[in-house]
C-alpha cells in the first residue's frame, strides 16, 4: 500500500502516542482515587489516541478504499470518546449515579449503534455522499465528501453531551478552591479545546476545510491532561476524595493562605466558627480567640491550643493544631507560609474529665496512684480533710511512709500481690494524721488499668469511727447477753432461796421478782438471735411452713393453757427464709398471747399460697400495736420519741426482710392486730 505524507501527520502522532502513554501510565500506576474516575480517564485516553492514529492513518492513505477502511476505525475512537467523556466528567464530580445501568447504556447507546452501523453497513452512505479524494492545496490526497443527515445528527449529539459536561466542569471550578479548582479549570480547557477547533475547522474559520483538526488538538489537550494527572494529582485527589476525606469530616479544617487569609474552610470549622469564610483575614476569622491567631502567625511548626466558645448548649471546648504547608499546589501558590487548622471538638471529653476529676476531689475517700517503684504519684486533695496533709507534701514520697509499723509488712505484701496477680487487694492498716493520731482505714489496691500496667489506684476509706461503733456494740451486746443474763440467774436464785424464809405475804413478791428474771432473761436470749441475724452469715434453708407453723402453735398452747389457738395451712408450703425463721415466727405468737388483756387469747393462724411464695398470718383479738411503734419498721429507725416497745418485734422485721421477705403490721376489726409475713417460695406454686 503506497503512503503519502502530510503536514499534520506528526502532530497526530505525536496526539495518539501520548494518549497511549497516559492509558499506559494509567494501567502501570496503583491510585487511590475512585475506580470509576480512573478507568473512565483510561477509556478517554483510548478513546483519544485511536481516533488521531488511525486519522494520521487515514490522511496518510493514498487510496480510497484504504481511506475509507482508517476511517472505520477513526469512528471507533470518535466512539469510545463520546462514551468516556461524560462519563469521566461524571465520576470526577461524584455522580455515580450516571454511571449505573441503566444510565449508563443511554450515554453508550448512540456511539454503540453508530459503530455497529459503520462497520456492517458502511460509513458511505449513511454519513458521507459521493466521497472521493482530492488534491489539498499541499499537494496531498484528502477525503471529499457531502454529509448526510445522520453525519449532522450526530455532531449534534455529541456536541450538546459535550456542552453539559463544560458547564458541569465550570461550575465545578468555579465552586471549588486550592488544587481541585485548577483541576477542574485545566479539565474543562481540555474538553473545550478540541470542541471548539473542530466547529472552527467546519465553519472554515482554521485550517482546510477537508482536514478534521480535532484530533491534530489531543496534542494541547495531552499536555493539558499531563499536567492534571502529574502535577495536580487528579486520580489521588478529586472532589470526591475532597468531599469524603475534607468536607465531611467530623472536625473542623481550615487552610490559610500566605497572606493569613482563609482560603478553604469545610462545613463543620463553619458551624464551630461561624466568621469563618473564604477570603476572611484570620483576625476576623478568629475574632475572640487570640491563641489561634498568634498559633497562625508562629514559625508553622505543629502546635495545639485549647479554646473554649460559647454555643446556644453552653461553653464548647475545642482544641486547635496547626500545620505548616508544604506539599506544592495544596492551598496558594506560596504554600510554604500557609498552615492547615484541623478543629476538633473535645467538649464530651473536657466534661467527663472534669466530672471524674470533680468526683475525685471530693470524695470521702483518699484516691492515690503509685507505681511499681511504691512511690506516690498522685494523692486526692481528700487526704487533706481526713488526714491534715497536703497532697503535694505525698507526692514522690514512698506509700508506706505514714503506715504504722506493725501494718508495713502486710501492706507491703499486698501492695506486691496487685502487681503480681492483677487481683484487687482489700485490708485494713492505721495511717498516720499530722496531729499524730493514728488512723484506721480499709484499703483497696488494684491495678489502674485492667491489662499489664505499671501503676495502681489506691483506694483508702477511714473507718476508724465504724470500727470504734463496732466495739462498743461488741461490748455491751457481751454485757447484755452474758452478764446481764448471769445477775439475772443470781438473783433468781436467791430470790428462791427466800422463799423459805418470808411469810405468804413475800411470796408475792417474790413471784414479781422472778417475771422480771424471766423477762431479762428472755431479754437475754433475743439479744443473742438478733446478734447472729444480723453479723452472721443469711444462711437460708428449705422451710416447709406446712409442718413448722402448727408445730408452733402446739407448743404455744402447751406454754399457755388459756390461749386458742387456730390454724389453717395448706398440705405442703416450702420457702426459701433465713435458718432463724422459726424464733421469728414463735416471737410473733407469744407477742399475741402475752400482749392480750382479755382473759383468753384467741389467736388465728393462716398459711396462704401467694404469688411468688408464701404468707403467714397471725390474727389475734387483743389491744393492738400502736400505730407509733409500728411506724418504727416502716422508717427503719428510733428516735427518742419512737421505739418499740421490745426486741421481740425488731428481731421478726430483721429475719423476715434478711429472708427475703416483708413484715406487714395492720389492725383488725373491732379489735387485734395482723401480723403478715411474706415470704419466696423455693418451690413452683402447686
Amino acid at each position: 500500500m503506497a503512503w503519502q505524507t502530510t503536514p499534520y501527520t506528526v502532530p497526530l502522532l505525536v496526539a495518539g502516542l501520548a494518549s497511549f502513554v497516559f492509558a499506559a501510565y494509567v494501567v502501570s500506576r496503583r491510585f487511590h482515587g475512585s475506580g470509576r474516575l480512573v478507568w473512565s480517564f483510561f477509556a478517554v485516553a483510548v478513546g483519544g489516541g485511536t481516533w488521531a492514529l488511525a486519522y494520521a492513518a487515514q490522511l496518510s492513505a493514498t487510496t480510497l478504499d484504504a481511506t475509507l477502511f482508517w476511517n472505520r476505525i477513526v469512528w471507533v475512537g470518535v466512539a469510545v470518546l463520546a462514551t468516556a467523556w461524560p462519563a469521566f466528567v461524571a465520576a470526577y464530580v461524584d455522580r455515580p449515579a450516571w454511571l449505573r445501568l441503566p444510565r449508563v447504556g443511554i450515554l453508550a447507546f448512540v456511539p454503540t449503534v453508530v459503530v455497529v452501523a459503520v462497520w456492517t453497513v458502511g460509513s458511505v452512505p449513511l454519513f458521507y455522499e459521493s466521497p472521493s479524494l482530492i488534491v489539498a492545496d499541499g499537494g496531498y490526497l484528502v477525503l471529499s465528501f457531502s454529509p448526510t443527515p445522520g453525519l449532522l445528527a450526530f455532531m449534534a449529539y455529541t456536541y450538546v453531551v459535550n456542552l453539559i459536561t463544560f458547564v458541569v466542569l465550570a461550575r465545578t471550578a468555579i465552586q471549588r478552591t486550592g488544587v481541585f479548582r485548577r483541576q477542574a479549570a485545566l479539565l474543562f480547557l481540555a474538553g473545550v479545546i478540541p470542541m471548539g477547533v473542530g466547529v472552527l475547522n467546519v465553519w472554515g474559520s482554521v485550517g482546510p476545510a477537508l482536514v478534521d483538526l480535532t484530533p491534530i488538538s489531543f496534542a494541547v489537550t495531552s499536555g493539558l491532561l499531563g499536567w492534571v494527572l502529574l502535577r495536580y494529582r487528579l486520580l489521588d485527589l478529586s472532589p470526591v476524595a475532597r468531599k469524603a476525606v475534607f468536607a465531611n469530616l467530623s472536625d473542623g479544617i481550615v487552610v490559610v493562605g500566605s497572606e493569613n487569609r482563609v482560603v478553604d474552610a469545610n462545613d463543620r470549622a463553619r458551624e464551630l466558627f461561624p466568621s469563618v469564610g473564604v477570603g476572611e483575614a484570620v483576625e476576623s476569622a478568629f475574632e475572640g480567640t487570640p491563641g489561634v491567631i498568634e498559633s497562625v502567625r508562629g514559625t508553622g511548626e505543629v502546635e495545639e491550643t485549647h479554646v473554649t466558645i460559647e454555643s446556644g448548649s453552653g461553653p464548647r471546648f475545642l482544641t486547635v493544631t496547626t500545620h505548616g504547608l508544604s506539599a506544592p499546589g495544596l492551598a496558594t501558590d506560596d504554600a510554604e507560609s500557609g498552615v492547615v487548622l484541623l478543629i476538633r471538638d473535645i467538649t464530651e471529653r473536657e466534661t467527663l474529665q472534669r466530672r471524674y476529676r470533680a468526683l475525685i476531689e471530693k470524695s470521702p475517700n483518699v484516691i492515690a496512684v503509685s507505681g511499681v517503684d511504691g512511690y506516690l504519684r498522685y494523692v486526692s486533695p481528700s487526704i487533706e480533710r481526713l488526714l491534715g496533709r497536703e497532697p503535694a507534701s505525698l507526692e514522690g514520697r514512698p506509700i508506706l511512709d505514714l503506715v504504722h509499723p506493725e501494718d508495713r509488712e502486710e501492706s507491703q505484701r499486698r501492695f506486691e500481690e496487685a502487681f503480681e496477680t492483677g487481683e484487687p487487694q482489700t485490708f485494713e492498716h492505721r495511717i498516720a494524721h499530722a496531729n499524730g493520731n493514728w488512723r484506721r482505714f480499709e484499703t483497696v489496691i488494684e491495678r489502674l488499668f485492667e491489662d499489664a500496667s505499671d501503676e495502681v489506684v489506691i483506694t483508702a476509706t477511714d473507718v476508724t469511727e465504724g470500727r470504734r461503733y463496732e466495739q462498743r456494740l461488741q461490748v455491751l451486746n457481751r454485757v447484755l447477753r452474758h452478764d446481764l443474763k448471769n445477775d439475772a440467774n443470781v438473783i433468781g436464785g436467791y430470790a428462791d432461796l427466800l422463799r423459805d424464809h418470808v411469810d405468804e405475804a413475800g411470796h408475792d413478791h417474790l413471784d414479781v421478782i422472778d417475771r422480771k428474771v424471766e423477762t431479762l432473761t428472755h431479754l437475754s436470749d433475743q439479744a443473742r438471735e438478733i446478734d447472729v441475724a444480723l453479723h452472721g452469715d443469711p444462711d437460708r434453708a428449705r422451710i416447709d411452713l406446712a409442718t413448722l407453723v402448727p408445730r408452733l402453735c402446739t407448743s404455744l398452747e402447751t406454754s399457755f393453757p388459756t390461749a386458742t389457738v387456730t390454724v389453717s395451712t395448706p398440705n405442703r408450703a416450702v420457702v426459701l427464709a433465713d435458718e432463724l425463721l422459726e424464733s421469728a415466727i414463735r416471737n410473733v405468737l407469744e407477742n399475741a398471747v402475752v400482749h392480750n388483756d382479755g382473759d383468753a387469747a384467741r389467736i388465728e393462724v393462716t398459711v396462704r399460697q401467694a404469688d411468688d411464695g408464701y404468707r403467714v398470718e397471725v390474727a389475734d383479738d387483743g389491744p393492738g400495736i400502736p400505730p407509733i411503734e409500728r411506724t418504727v419498721f416502716t422508717e427503719g429507725r428510733e428516735t427518742p420519741l419512737e421505739h418499740a416497745s421490745g426486741l421481740g418485734l425488731w428481731l421478726v422485721h430483721w429475719i423476715v426482710t434478711g429472708s427475703g421477705g416483708e413484715l406487714e403490721i395492720a389492725s383488725r376489726e373491732p379489735t387485734g392486730t395482723v401480723v403478715t409475713m411474706r415470704f419466696p417460695g423455693a418451690e413452683p406454686p402447686a
